[in-house]
Parts: structure tokens; C-alpha cells; sequence
């Protein structure tokens, strides 16, 4: 609404009355109407006031003044926001301006107090200025180093699990088992359950099996003209780690063993199957990777195909390297050869090490057998020193690994130390193992001894190691 005055003075008396306050004009007519509740007189709304008038004319002030203090109370609200608004992104200050008029100039939008002497007031707004701190060059590298860190631990830690995962998964790889048992033997899924003397056993898919391997590759062998230069794996033992109970045990197997083995040309092709010496197998491959697998395969054919994930061969020559790696080991020496005597203890070092492992009688025919059991009670003086270091540091099965890595060949990757080295950080093992060695009866064959296992108590050993008893012959097998 836009009320007017009638003379030259209006924009100073903005109530839209003249000097004789006896005319009022409205710019529209539904506003006279809108404010008086009457009719408007004319079409534009003006009326004339005088004399006995003056009462209405009063009210109609009145009226008019609460119209205009309503609508511009309202415009200044939202002319305060607006600024507030403004003011609060810049960042700066600002005032808030209300005056209070009794009506209105043309074109004004200021509200008059009724007093003749207008005021104009200032309301202050105090805010509180929210600055951004701008951070020191200092304080942005240390953020950023800091932040680096976590990521790289973050990764690291992530790392390891994975390493950790992956090697047990490995490690306990069953997949494609196919066991081959004799004949009394009843067995269902490949053989992870079976009856054996009225009792059912269960494969125990927590055994892990790494065969170890101790090559001379000083040694020629010829079967049928056929010739191995890769060396002969004169110490064999299967390692099996329980990764739920800790049980370790080292089954201890002669290399004179008589025992189906691949033959293979000079070329790397296959000839034939035959029965000869267990060691010889590794003789017939490059003395690496070709080696170490067939005399994995021979050895899995003497027990009844069971999975072997994991091999490692070891040059005899670096046999002394690897024992001065972990400081030397102290053994008792349960016979005399050499320079060693039954009952004397020795730590070992360089040389001596070697010497302790290999050398053999060749005047009697237990010769093996008794270097298997000087071979046995320097693992467990190996073990026992390599599991104290682990114990503390978990990185000492790595260090040993490192070291040895010129002297062996090897499919036990960083993956499968790391998930054994966290076994035995968690307790899983204790340092303790149990060493069992096949039986059976050494021979004298036309040029060298020749040792043929006893199958029954080689079966008893095998069901003793890798199966649980779970119930007796009456509970059915799988599949049944």
C-alpha cells in the first residue's frame, strides 16, 4: 500500500495528510477499503476530513499507522536476514538499522516514531567470527608423514595376513587326494575315512607334510645304463606339523629303502618304473626343481600316495653355513666316528657340522641306520635352537630361510614360513618333536645294502601320524 499526501510538504509528513490535515489519499481503493472496513468514497480512494471529523479521522491514523508498523516490521525482518545472510559468508560485521516513524513518505520504506523528533537507532549484532586457522608448513609435513605411516602399516599388516592366509591354505591343500591303500584296508572319499582292524579313522586335514631332503651331488648313479647326475638324496624325512594340537613328528626314511622309482633319460623324458633305491630317485632331474619331484613322488608311492605340499633339499655342502647361521648346535654323539665319541657332547660348528650328518661306517651293515640316529639327535638340537630364536624373534625362520637359499631348493615360499612362524609365535607348538624311523629289514644286495620296509608296521606308523580314531567298525562309512 502506498498512502500520499496532498501538498509540498508530503515527503516529510508521510502519514499522507496535508497541512491542515484534511485530505488523505490511497493509492488503491481495496486498500481504503481493506484498512476503514468501508466502502471507498472514490475510485481512488481519497477522502477529506475537517472539523466535526476530526474523531474519524484519528482512527482512520491510527488504523493506517498499525497497518504500516505490521508490513514493515515484516520488510525488516527480512531485509535483517537477507544482510545477516550476506554479511555472515564475508565475514564482516554489520548493523542492523530500524527507525520507528509514524507513517509513510512516497517511495520510502522507513517506519517514524509519533514524536515530532525522530531517532534513529542502532542495534549492534555481535557474532562470533569462525576463522580458519592456516596451518603451519611444519605441522602440514608432520600431518602427511604421520598419515604416510598409518597407510604403510595398514598395507604391511594387510600384507601379512594375506601371507598368512595364502600359506596355510597351501600348506593344508587336500584337493585331488587319491590315497592307495592295501587291500585290507575299506576306504571312502579317497580315502579321508577308513575301517582298518574294526576300527574308523579319519584323515586329519590339520597335518601338514614337508619332505626334507639332504643331497650329495658329489654321487654318479647308473640303473640300466640309464644315468642320474642329479645327485642322490642320501638323508630323507617327512616333517608333519598338526597346525591345531602342535604335534611334530619326523618320520625318518633310509635312503637304501627299496621303493618304485621314476627313471628318466639324460633329455628329461621318462623311461620306466622301477624298484631301486629311494635316494636315487633325485639323481634322475636337474639336481633342482626336476629332482626334488620325483623324489616327492617316490616317496608319496611308499606312503600310499599321501599329499606332500611342501619339499625342501638341502646341499650337504651348506650344511655348515646354515648350522653357523642360527650360532652352532649343541649334540651329544650317540656313537664314535671320526673324531666324535659316544656320549661326548660337541657344539658344532663349520665343518664339524657336516661331518656330524654324513659320514657313515661302511664296515657294518647298520651303517645307515646308525647315521640316521646321529642325523636325529642333531635335528633336535637344530630345532630346539631354532625354535628359541623364533620364540623371540619371529623373523628368525626368515633369516634362516635367507641364508640357506644358496645351498637348497626349495617350494616353501615366504607365505608358508609366515603362517608356521605365527603358529609358533601363538603356541601352537612347543619346540618338542617326535622322531619315528620305518621298520623293516636291511639286506645285503649284489653291490650295495638294500632295506625293505615291514608294510604292516609301516601302515600302523602311517595311520599313527596322519588319522583320528573316530568310532568303531559298525558306524558307517560316507557314501555307504
Amino acid at each position: 500500500m502506498n498512502l500520499q499526501g496532498n501538498g509540498s510538504n508530503h515527503n516529510r509528513r508521510p502519514l499522507g495528510e496535508d497541512e491542515n490535515d484534511s485530505f488523505f489519499s490511497f493509492k488503491e481503493s481495496s486498500d481504503f477499503e481493506r484498512i476503514t472496513g468501508e466502502k471507498a468514497p472514490s475510485a481512488d480512494g481519497s477522502i477529506s476530513f475537517g472539523g466535526e471529523d476530526e474523531e474519524r479521522a484519528s482512527k482512520l491514523k491510527q488504523a493506517i499507522e498499525q497497518e504500516n508498523s505490521s508490513a514493515y516490521e515484516d520488510l525488516d525482518d527480512f531485509v535483517y536476514r537477507q544482510n545477516k545472510k550476506r554479511h555472515r559468508s564475508s565475514g564482516h560485521h554489520h548493523h542492523r538499522h530500524r527507525s520507528s516513524v509514524d507513517g509513510l513518505s512516497s517511495g520510502s520504506h522507513r517506519r517514524r516514531r509519533s514524536s515530532v523528533t525522530s531517532t534513529h537507532k542502532h542495534k549492534h549484532h555481535y557474532h562470533r567470527h569462525h576463522r580458519r586457522r592456516k596451518m603451519k608448513k611444519w605441522q602440514k609435513v608432520l600431518i602427511g608423514l604421520l598419515l604416510t605411516i598409518l597407510i604403510i602399516l595398514v598395507v604391511l599388516v594387510g600384507s601379512v595376513i594375506m601371507m598368512i592366509i595364502n600359506g596355510r591354505n597351501s600348506l593344508l591343500d587336500t584337493s585331488g587326494m587319491n590315497l592307495d591303500f592295501p587291500d585290507t584296508v575299506v576306504s571312502a572319499e579317497n580315502g579321508k575315512f577308513i575301517i582298518h582292524d574294526g576300527v574308523k579313522y579319519q584323515y586329519n586335514e590339520n597335518i601338514t607334510s614337508i619332505l626334507c631332503m639332504g643331497v650329495d651331488k658329489d654321487s654318479f648313479s647308473e640303473i640300466d645304463g640309464n644315468i642320474g647326475t642329479g645327485g642322490d638324496a642320501d638323508t630323507l624325512f617327512i616333517m608333519t606339523l598338526d597346525t591345531e594340537k602342535g604335534d611334530t613328528k619326523l618320520i625318518n626314511i633310509s635312503r637304501d629303502t627299496m621303493s618304485e622309482i621314476g627313471i628318466y633319460s639324460d633329455t628329461g623324458a621318462f623311461v620306466k618304473d622301477k624298484k631301486a633305491h629311494i635316494c636315487l630317485a633325485y639323481a634322475y632331474g636337474d639336481g633342482k626343481e626336476t629332482s626334488c619331484q620325483n623324489e616327492l613322488t617316490a616317496v608319496r608311492r611308499l606312503f600310499y600316495n599321501v599329499p606332500i605340499n611342501s619339499y625342501i633339499a638341502l646341499d650337504i655342502q651348506g650344511i655348515g653355513a646354515i648350522n653357523d647361521s642360527i650360532g652352532g648346535v649343541t649334540v651329544v654323539s650317540p656313537e664314535t666316528i671320526g673324531t666324535f665319541k659316544a656320549g661326548e657332547t660337541y657344539t658344532l660348528r663349520g665343518s664339524l657340522a657336516m661331518d656330524f650328518v654324513r659320514n657313515r661306517s661302511h664296515s657294518t651293515i647298520e651303517g645307515n641306520n646308525l647315521r640316521m640316529e646321529r642325523q636325529k639327535v642333531y635335528l633336535e638340537g637344530f630345532a630346539s635352537k631354532l625354535f628359541d630364536m623364533t620364540k623371540s624373534d619371529i623373523t628368525a625362520p626368515v633369516n634362516l630361510f635367507n641364508s640357506s637359499s644358496p645351498y637348497t631348493c626349495t617350494n616353501i615360499d615366504s607365505s608358508k614360513i609366515a603362517y608356521l612362524a605365527s603358529r609358533v609365535v601363538q603356541g601352537t607348538f612347543n619346540g618338542e618333536f617326535e622322531i619315528k624311523t620305518v621298520k623293516g629289514d636291511m639286506k645285503k644286495g649284489k653291490t650295495y645294502n638294500e632295506f625293505y620296509v615291514n608294510e604292516d608296521e609301516l601302515f600302523k606308523l602311517f595311520l599313527s601320524v596322519y588319522y583320528i580314531p573316530v568310532g568303531q567298525e559298525s558306524t558307517a562309512l560316507p557314501n555307504e
